[in-house]
């Protein structure tokens, strides 16, 4: 088992099982070559003030932050209602998926992403305003969805004769933007996002750590198992970076494969909304017209969100016998807590006999490896990545591990993976449209 609990497994990208659409032994020799010298690069230009996600483990501070303004509030609310979009909530929500609380402890959790007035109606008949905290996550503080949400909701508190400071917490820019203006003339609590860390991959700080202490999870030893995999990024056995290796093979399936799309495939229902995390996360970073230089070039991968197993049931067929264009990288997790064992039903009347005393970790986990060896079969490469267990630690490591790879990923392609200029334009013309 490799650092953190978290293992990759590269066996079904190689050319012995998967023919002319993997690779032999010299690529894998040479990629071990090529993430020394990117993790040198990547060393150097944190030294220069660059990459300052990779920070966010360190900042002890905002955690205190976060756990000391979430502490009182603790028990005196019923529902939690996110405002916020893209980077500002996929982030929440893939840690509330992923660790909250099992048995229905903890309050439910309410996420306003969207302007469609029926998300905004449903979620106001569902919540009592007297005991519902807000966090509004924005950056800029001015994106639109946002603003909507908040005065949607801003204006009942103020109708129900409620005071904002008193059910509002905002986490946006520590000195400038339209939010910041707003918290600081309305006395609402906020904690900041650090400017140079874009929203997608602000998981790590205040915008997803706020609202998680609110829910109860474990936003201390996420962070720690956040900083095992940075420090191991940095000075760690290359033969065990992981990240570096799934950004650079993932980006040379692309380049040099025709694998124009990525599928990422969790078989654990509790990692599906980190699977909508990671295609922002790919999609937005890589998709890009220009290189670092301002050279022209077309990079990118779309990412796939699928399921396992219940994709088996309505995507895995495409992917078998569809397109040969697609790398898959599948996720398992070893041990998850808790595990159930099957024991006395007439399974032998279903012709499923075999599954008398089956723990269900070993029933998906071989899904799981039916499909990989499906792939292979077809010759269609795919990778899996092991989790020894689904704690906060561990995920904490691998939303580290899966940022590093888009970082490689933008090495690999020669591009920023950090801007996302062709964004605003919809926004601009919406803007427009709307009068602004």
């Amino acid at each position: 088992m490799e650092a953190h609990n978290i293992s990759l497994d590269l066996s079904n990208t190689h050319s012995s099982r998967v023919g002319a659409h993997g690779f032999d032994d010299a690529h894998y020799e040479n990629l071990i070559h090529r993430a020394r010298g990117f993790r040198s690069r990547l060393n150097m230009e944190r030294s220069e003030g660059q990459h300052s996600y990779l920070n966010l483990p360190h900042d002890i501070e905002t955690l205190e932050l976060a756990l000391r303004m979430s502490a009182p509030r603790m028990g005196h609310f019923d529902d939690l209602v996110v405002l916020g979009i893209g980077g500002s909530s996929l982030g929440f929500l893939a840690l509330h998926r992923a660790l909250a609380p099992l048995g229905g402890i903890g309050v439910p959790v309410h996420i306003v992403d969207n302007t469609d007035p029926v998300l905004l109606a449903d979620v106001a008949s569902r919540v009592d305003l007297k005991r519902t905290q807000f966090v509004v996550v924005s950056k800029s503080g001015g994106t639109l969805e946002t603003v909507v949400g908040l005065g949607w909701f801003a204006q009942r508190l103020r109708a129900a004769g409620l005071r904002l400071s008193d059910h509002m917490l905002a986490v946006t820019d520590p000195e400038h933007g339209y939010l910041r203006k707003f918290a600081d003339a309305n006395e609402i609590d906020s904690l900041p996002i650090p400017p140079k860390v874009g929203g997608r991959f602000s998981v790590l700080s205040a915008a997803a750590l706020l609202p998680a202490a609110l829910a109860g999870i474990d936003v201390a030893s996420l962070l720690e198992g956040a900083e095992q995999a940075e420090k191991a990024a940095r000075d760690g056995d290359l033969l065990r970076d992981w990240p570096a290796r799934l950004g650079l093979l993932a980006t040379d399936f692309c380049r040099e494969r025709q694998k124009r799309n990525l599928v990422f495939m969790p078989y654990c229902s509790r990692l599906a909304s980190t699977a909508d995390w990671f295609v922002q996360l790919w999609d937005e970073s890589l998709g890009k017209s220009k290189r670092l230089d301002g050279t022209a070039i077309e990079a990118g991968q779309a990412a796939i969100r699928a399921v396992g197993a219940c994709d088996q049931h309505a995507q895995l067929q495409l992917f078998l016998e569809g397109p040969n264009d697609k790398f898959t990288l599948l996720l398992r997790v070893e041990k998850p807590v808790p595990d159930l064992h099957l024991s006395d039903f007439e399974y032998e009347h279903f012709d499923a006999g075999f599954l008398k005393g089956k723990a269900l970790s070993e029933v998906i986990n071989s899904q799981l490896a039916g499909t990989a060896q499906a792939l292979a079969q077809r010759s269609r490469p795919s990778a899996t990545l092991s989790l020894g267990s689904l704690d906060a630690s561990t995920f904490g490591a691998l939303l580290m591990g899966l940022e590093l790879a888009t970082t490689y990923a933008g090495y690999a392609w020669g591009v920023n993976p950090y801007d996302q200029p062709a964004v605003e334009l919809g926004k601009t013309i919406s803007r427009k449209m709307l009068g602004g």
